[in-house]
């Protein structure tokens, strides 16, 4: 943890300082200022997570100091120090939410005290913001938001996944199998954890999907990941049962994360259709799978918008198949790889091969012992998966839809709301909800969401000026006021105090 001790009394200051090294607490880089403007200057480059002030202090006191850094959100926490005794400092103090109030000469006892309550707080703090970024993860992993439409930094992916190496296993359960226990999942990591320095795990009930992410500084080898996950599953289990995993490793490629769940996606269902192993792991040999999914994927999605009809689907295949030639082994691989993406759209959207063409079918249409495909072949795949998400995905008019969604968050925006909580009230697919989103008002979900949350906490602040702006953060459902901090700033371009001094001054 970080901590900066502002006093323009260079013995207090340098006590103060050594005080606090030798107590040994959680505050390892500690950095000292002469005075206000030297602390603001030092702020440029040092975010302390507690700031110790004096309060008398030339050119800036420690009040306006603290102010100052309110309004640029570069800290939240304050622990004031003073040699006077006078309350009205304290009271003063206080409404700019000062944690504590310690006259000198300080206590050595009664400063780690509140050292130690305020250690526990950041800690607090840093696990929820870590499961809040986690939330983030998901909807940027699993159903395919934008990352740039988060009010998540580089910085705070790095926080995150600080090592060079970052892993990502999918756990699929089918048929009555529940998903993975706590327990379970953390048996996995422990296996891991002399490679895997940090894992992360998030759910989806839609999928019916547990997501390991693990960052560490080597790769695992294969017998590790099988000896961490091979307790999960019996290769003894049928087609469409039991547990399947695939994974998939990158190196200093965190900005792609969605791109490393679909190639664990794709290790999976190759694991699954075309290969004996119960766990794969993602191999490089194609570097077009991405953009072979990302044209299938967008051909879908405005073949049912747009209504097209299965004759001009049949036309149009072509622009979204891979080369086919006439080489039996190239046809084979790349007819493989067409399959994975077709099968990575269908999980995606918490459907089967199966639930479409039947399990009989199915089988046979993936089974590594099939002919090549043929063009035409591909152009009824694709034309019985549009029929069939028309006729059981389309119950409502997509402005129905929405309404009901909107009706929804307005009601519930100070709750801890999220994309899987909403698809359960509604009863739609989460990816279903993203598609809406796109197509009717032309954002995300979670951009509707943020902007809906900022409009209130706008108004609140206007009518009323003196809520702190924690309170105001709470009010509309964000309880970790770092995360409203960063929010606002995303989408307004300037911190909540910021707006409230040009607000008021209007």
């Amino acid at each position: 943890m970080k901590l900066m001790v502002v006093d323009d009394e260079p013995i207090i200051l340098n006590g103060i300082i050594r005080m606090i090294q030798k107590a040994n607490t959680s505050f390892t880089e500690i950095v000292g200022a002469a005075d206000g403007v030297d602390a603001v200057q030092k702020l440029a480059y040092f975010q302390p997570d507690l700031i110790l002030t004096d309060i008398h202090m030339p050119e800036m006191d420690g009040l306006a100091l603290i102010k100052e850094i309110q309004a640029l959100n570069l800290c939240n926490r304050f622990i004031i120090l003073t040699g006077y005794g006078d309350f009205a400092y304290a009271r003063q103090a206080l409404r700019y939410q000062v944690i504590d109030y310690l006259l000198k000469p300080i206590n050595k006892e009664e400063l780690l005290t509140v050292l130690t309550r305020v250690e526990r707080t950041i800690m607090e703090e840093q696990h929820q913001t870590i499961e809040h970024d986690l939330l983030l993860l998901k909807e940027h992993i699993l159903y395919n938001t934008p990352i740039e439409d988060m009010p998540l930094k580089p910085e705070q992916l790095h926080t995150l996944l600080p090592y060079p190496y970052t892993t990502i296993i999918v756990f699929q359960a089918y048929e009555s199998v529940p998903l993975l226990t706590a327990e379970r999942l953390e048996g996995v990591c422990a296996l891991l954890s002399h490679v895997c320095k940090k894992t992360y795990t998030v759910h989806s009930r839609f999928l019916r999907q547990t997501v390991l992410i693990a960052n560490g500084v080597h790769v695992p080898t294969d017998e590790e990941f099988q000896r961490a996950c091979g307790e999960l599953f019996d290769t003894k289990r049928i087609l469409g049962s039991g547990y399947c995993i695939g994974l998939s490793v990158r190196k200093n490629d965190n900005d792609n994360l969605r791109d490393l769940y679909i190639e664990a996606m794709a290790a999976m269902l190759f694991n699954r259709y075309f290969s004996n192993s119960s766990l794969t792991i993602y191999r490089p040999e194609s570097e077009n799978i991405h953009s072979d999914y990302d044209n299938l994927v967008q051909y879908i999605e405005h073949s049912l918008a747009q209504q097209i009809s299965i004759e001009q689907i049949e036309k149009d295949i072509q622009s979204i198949l891979p080369p086919f030639s006439g080489h039996a082994d190239c046809n084979k691989k790349l007819r493989e790889q067409f399959l994975i993406c077709v099968g990575v759209y269908l999980q995606s959207v918490g459907l089967t091969p199966e639930s479409i063409w039947g399990e009989h079918a199915a089988n046979k249409l993936f089974s590594p012992s099939s002919t090549p495909l043929e063009n035409i072949s591909v152009s009824e795949i694709i034309a019985q998966l549009i029929r069939y998400a028309r006729s059981t995905d389309r119950h409502q008019p997509h402005t129905q839809a929405i309404d009901k969604i909107v009706a929804f968050v307005e009601q519930n925006y100070k709750l801890d709301l999220s994309l899987d909580a909403v698809a359960d009230h509604v009863q739609m697919h989460p990816n279903y909800i993203s598609m809406l989103f796109r197509k009717e008002m032309g954002l995300t979900f979670l951009h509707y969401l943020h902007t809906f949350r900022l409009t209130k906490a706008k108004q609140i602040m206007q009518e009323n000026p003196e809520w702190p702006i924690n309170t105001i953060a709470e009010l509309v459902g964000y309880e970790n006021p770092r995360h409203f901090f960063k929010v606002f700033k995303k989408f307004e371009n300037i911190t909540p105090g910021q707006y409230r001094l040009g607000n008021s001054s209007v």
